[in-house]
């Protein structure tokens, strides 16, 4: 019978668990229940608190309690009315439950323990001097927030539409106090918990993060929804590819400043997709004894934990299989047979976190050797690039001239970007 150990079902999902590391201190509450007098918006109705690493790390307490002061009186001076009021108590608990459903979710695909509180409001921190990782902003006031208070003139948003829709997030509003303040808004959307998305489209979204945004004349803000995931995977990809950081060094340092679980390894692989460009490879994952059991299916590979693709009985050889092709790289998945999520003791595992997965190893197919050589360089824990991968990387992913102080280039308004490489027949 085929050897199978069974998991839980609140780990049916897992992917590479990454460690965690203590969150950037100075966590300052923004009072965001105050009007700000010049724009005549009002800021979220919940608690918002910030975690800022900025360089005094210090809140304005003196406005703070101002502001709670004045509060305080408002409500001291309002009238008692027969009015029903509006109970914020069942909105805020119904928020909970969708923060706490949210977060049980991410725990499962993403093998971590990490929580998302979206009741808590805006929460950042500060990873370079120009770059700023964090949650989605929710209101107008956190925008005019991130501007007024982080010198934010880029946000660049990776959340797709159903993620807004979860958690009933208008991006309008924000979007129009970005124009009115002269902030670019930029959308770039990645599917959430989903690590070959975000392969194959991490080179995209670093590249249009390196065109919208100046290192010398302001900060980016790069969130998703939590910014736990696809955010710090985007900043640690750029830090990688265009800002001289060596890959485990970025990620140490990224998650030295924010609790956060960026996949390493789909920035390995997109890495060799760029540089080495292999072709895909057909490859085939088979179940010789399947016991009682009737129904196979493999969640995972390619296609993320969202979707469950199903065995077939081979002819001649009666065992169950899976026919995929897939680009070179380190795939994690998991079986489900007759419905329940588990792993096969004969197939390789690796641990993830608290999750056993099975994954498959695929080889590119025939390449030079100088080739093969960087393709395991790369994908190995502590691999970094040559001088001459970098500067390729730099033509193909950032030829703009709002880059060019940052490699000793001519700067000044009439610096015209360079002629980019065309690398989307690399991406698979």
């Amino acid at each position: 019978m085929q050897s199978f150990a069974v998991q839980s079902p609140g780990l049916q999902a897992p992917c590479r668990r990454l460690g965690l590391r203590r969150i950037a201190p100075a966590c300052v509450r923004l009072a965001s229940s105050v009007a700000r007098s010049s724009s005549g918006l009002t800021g979220s109705r919940r608690p918002s608190w910030v975690a800022a690493a900025t360089a005094t790390g210090t809140a304005d307490d003196a406005a703070t309690s101002t502001s709670t002061s004045a509060a305080a009186a408002a409500a001291a001076a309002e009238p008692i009315t027969d009015e029903e009021p509006v109970d914020a108590d069942v909105a805020g608990e119904a928020e909970a439950k969708k923060s706490a459903a949210y977060s049980e979710d991410m725990q499962k695909k993403m093998g971590t323990t990490l929580t998302y509180r979206h009741e808590d409001g805006l929460n950042y921190n500060r990873i370079l001097p120009d770059l700023i990782v964090g949650s989605c902003p929710q209101t107008p006031a956190d925008v005019e927030h991130l501007f007024d208070k982080e010198n934010v003139r880029t946000v660049f948003c990776l959340q797709e539409d159903p993620d807004m829709a979860y958690f009933n997030l208008d991006i309008v509003p924000i979007q129009e106090r970005c124009a009115e303040l002269g902030v670019k808004h930029v959308r770039f959307p990645i599917r959430d918990f989903d690590g070959f998305d975000l392969r194959r489209k991490l080179p995209k979204a670093v590249s249009r993060l390196a065109r919208d945004h100046d290192p010398t004349s302001g900060t980016v803000y790069i969130h998703c929804t939590a910014g736990m995931g696809r955010a710090p995977a985007t900043a640690l990809a750029y830090m990688f590819w265009l800002r001289g950081h060596q890959l485990d060094a970025a990620y140490e340092l990224l998650r030295g400043k924010r609790m956060c679980s960026p996949r390493i390894e789909a920035i390995r692989s997109a890495t060799v997709d760029l540089l080495v460009g292999s072709a895909p490879v057909p490859v085939t994952i088979a179940v010789f004894r399947t016991g009682t059991a009737t129904d196979f299916k493999i969640a995972g590979l390619d296609v993320g934990w969202h979707q469950q693709l199903p065995l077939e009985r081979e002819p001649g050889t009666g065992r169950m299989v899976l026919n995929r092709v897939l680009q070179p790289g380190k795939y994690a998945y998991k079986f489900v047979v007759d419905g329940n999520w588990t792993y096969s003791a004969d197939h390789p595992t690796l641990q993830d976190g608290n999750n056993i997965n099975n994954y498959i190893e695929v080889l590119g197919r025939e390449v030079p050797e100088h080739l093969q050589l960087a393709q395991q360089r790369l994908l190995q824990p502590g691999g970094d690039l040559t001088a001459e991968e970098r500067a390729e990387l730099r033509m193909m992913l950032c030829p703009w001239a709002s880059h060019a102080a940052l490699y000793g280039e001519p700067t000044g308004p009439a610096q015209p970007d360079m002629p980019g490489m065309d690398f989307d027949d690399r991406l698979p």
